[in-house]
């Protein structure tokens, strides 16, 4: 109504410029850099912060990070667009990933290579306001992995956000036992199908064979929104470089198309630029959508006329908040009935409300509301393995309202 619009955005995504992106190969001649252009076409993006690893970008020029090929537009000297055959186009944004991650750079951090590797691999006070002066939006990848001390620490420093969930952690065994507390393997069973090509389910549902809700990081992002406003982010994490064996479709598992379509950040911007983007990031009016399981429409959380999310000052107690559940796009694939959508409304990490609707809020705390589905819809598309996968899943993240603190 505000004249504002909802994006797709890749937020965690390596190029050639990671030294262990695309199978090792060198920017000179990765051959999956073709597919990386080719996979942000296909699944639509609209936004890509690159977030290349520190050693290998930090002897790039900033320039260099943007990816730039024959015809792209360099857009404001802040990142590069790309024209599809579609004529979709895709912003690109340079940014860094180690433990700290910031995106959206308006430069390099230092003036020289060394000193950019030295501040990319530090992680202090100093580092992160080296970033932020540089115009980056600091996250911290991984959130899995690090200790809530750690985390806090961090977020005294000007770190703006954290990852709720990483796909590069949903399928690592030692991330999964180590980190998340899962079974390491056990996942193994349900992708195995997929992956042997014995299954006649659709390739790129294989995500919800090993797709599950990362409590740990969850449990953090509310404990760092207890003590200030944290953006939770998903990160793709997307290399092109772990399973190239092909699936039935002809296409390697970890390919960048396939990754990027599992799930994105929607951003709700005024002005497709690299500062509209970073606009959303800032004000928190974003919110984290697994698309595989389904394309949502119409979803909102407000409470008064804030929607989406609190980024800056906390809203006084009173007023109401309002949740309204999205329902499945009609251009959104479908074999089989309507799935269920329900909602459910946590406070300070615990179940206040399970259903959508009009809630007053009597309490300070923080608020967050996460959509389950359902998806019955999928049924025709998991073939032979409906039986184990049609079940209920996290399908939309809100940010979260820090109310009456």
């Amino acid at each position: 109504a505000d004249g504002r619009s909802v994006k797709r955005a890749i937020i965690h995504l390596h190029s050639p410029i990671s030294h262990d992106a695309c199978d090792g190969h060198t920017m000179e001649d990765a051959p999956s850099f073709a597919d990386l252009r080719a996979g942000l076409c296909n699944d639509a993006v609209d936004a890509a912060f690159f977030t290349d690893h520190p050693s290998a970008a930090a002897e790039k020029t900033y320039e260099e990070l943007f990816n730039l090929q024959e015809g792209d537009e360099v857009v404001d000297g802040l990142g590069s667009r790309m024209t599809c055959e579609t004529g979709h186009q895709v912003l690109s944004m340079p940014g860094i990933e180690d433990e700290l991650m910031p995106v959206g750079l308006d430069r390099h951090v230092a003036d020289s290579p060394a000193e950019n590797d030295s501040i990319y691999n530090a992680y202090t006070a100093e580092s992160m306001a080296a970033s932020v002066a540089a115009g980056g939006f600091p996250l911290q990848a991984h959130t899995e992995g690090q200790t809530i001390e750690v985390l806090l620490e961090r977020q005294t420093w000007g770190q703006r956000g954290t990852e709720i969930f990483n796909l590069h952690a949903m399928v690592d065994p030692n991330k999964r036992e180590d980190d998340l507390g899962l079974d390491g393997l056990a996942y193994l069973t349900q992708a195995g199908p997929f992956i042997s090509g014995d299954s006649t389910a659709e390739p790129d549902l294989v995500f919800l064979a090993f797709y599950e809700e990362q409590t740990v990081s969850l449990e953090r992002w509310d404990a760092l929104n207890a003590i200030a406003p944290s953006l939770g982010t998903g990160g793709t994490d997307a290399h092109e470089n772990a399973l190239p064996m092909l699936m039935s479709d002809g296409e390697r598992v970890d390919s960048y198309r396939r990754m990027m379509a599992w799930f994105s950040n929607y951003l709700v911007v005024s002005e497709t630029t690299p500062a509209g983007y970073q606009a959303a990031l800032e004000a928190h009016q974003t919110y984290l959508v697994f698309d595989s399981l389904g394309i949502p429409t119409g979803f909102d959380v407000a409470y008064g006329d804030v929607h989406y999310g609190t980024s800056a000052e906390s809203p006084a107690v009173g007023a109401n908040l309002v949740v309204t559940c999205p329902t499945l796009a009609s251009t959104s694939p479908r074999d089989g009935q309507l799935p269920e959508i329900t909602a459910t409304v946590f406070r300070n990490g615990a179940i206040w409300q399970s259903e959508c609707g009009t809630f007053a809020v009597t309490e300070s705390g923080v608020y967050r509301v996460r959509i389950e589905i359902l998806p019955h819809h999928l049924t025709g598309f998991l073939a032979d393995q409906a039986d184990i996968l049609v079940h209920a899943y996290p399908w939309v993240y809100s940010q979260a309202f820090r109310i009456g603190l």
